[in-house]
């Protein structure tokens, strides 16, 4: 029983090691599987990475420029408020000073006159701080306006980057166009000589079949007509074995009728042959005498 766990537990740590080594393996071929499906996109020349980048840095610019202009116009907006609180501030003080002189000529007393000179001393602060605070305005105005002059002139590069970029994306595309129209005319000549390569096997595979099956009809029809003429020669064989047979027991049959016709006739026959030869014989005695009387 321990053996058999020993062997079942070093075939378990086997099957891990070659499993991790299998998988070890496939790593990168289903990385670089995982590459090519990905198909990259063609790459965008540089003069177009380029326009279409100092557009971008166009925008960022006009983007900036139009933030200076929108915050000088908020450092105006804010100091207006000053002015006009500050502008309010004069006017209270004007009428401070206004009621102060009235009672200063009623009662000439020398505090009346220190507070007139008081009054008069904080007006011309006041008066002094608007102006300063007007001449912040005009100062926000003036930059307000050179802002405006950098928005308008960064929006006319940014247009001339827009129809840079825009041209070069036309003369890009037209060339993508032609590229495409290149692979598609390619891809249709393909298609052409695939069709007619498919066209040209479908027929040598009609012929082949044609051939195949006439072949086949040949070999049946030389197989019917051997096993037409083998039936055919074995029917002439079993009619000539019968005729045969037939002929030897007719002939049997005559030689036995002839031999039982034929035994008087050849002992009358044997009767017969001696006379006929002594008669023969007395025949040419007779011729020789003859020829000696006439010699």
């Amino acid at each position: 029983m321990a053996r058999a766990a020993k062997k079942a537990a070093s075939k378990r740590a086997t099957r891990k090691t070659t499993s991790k080594k299998s998988t070890a393996r496939k790593t990168p071929a289903a990385k670089t599987a995982a590459k090519k499906s990905t198909a990259k996109a063609p790459a965008v020349p540089k003069s177009v990475s380029n326009a279409e980048s100092k557009f971008k840095l166009q925008e960022k610019a006009v983007t900036q420029a139009e933030k200076k202009v929108a915050q000088a116009e908020a450092r105006l907006d804010r100091q207006k408020k000053k002015v006009d609180t500050e502008d309010g501030k004069l006017g209270k003080l004007r009428t401070d000073l206004a009621a102060r002189r009235d009672k200063a000529k009623k009662g000439a007393t020398a505090a009346a006159k220190r507070a007139v000179d008081t009054a008069r001393g904080k007006m011309n602060t006041q008066r002094l701080k608007l102006q300063d605070l007007r001449g912040e305005t005009k100062v926000i105005r003036a930059e307000i306006q050179a802002a405006k002059k950098v928005v308008t002139r960064e929006k006319k590069k940014l247009r001339t980057a827009q129809r840079n970029l825009s041209t070069k994306m036309r003369d890009y595309e037209r060339k993508l166009a032609k590229k495409a129209k290149v692979a598609q005319k390619k891809a249709e000549q393909k298609a052409k000589t695939a069709a007619r390569k498919a066209a040209a096997k479908n027929k040598s595979a009609a012929k082949k079949s044609s051939a195949k099956k006439s072949t086949a009809k040949k070999s049946t029809a030389s197989k019917s007509a051997a096993k037409k003429s083998a039936a055919k020669s074995t029917a002439r064989k079993s009619t000539a074995k019968k005729t045969a047979a037939k002929k030897t027991t007719a002939r049997k049959s005559t030689a036995r009728k002839s031999t039982a016709r034929k035994t008087p006739a050849r002992k009358t026959a044997a009767r017969k042959r001696p006379a006929a030869k002594k008669s023969t014989a007395s025949s040419a005695a007779g011729s020789n005498s003859n020829s000696g009387t006439q010699s």
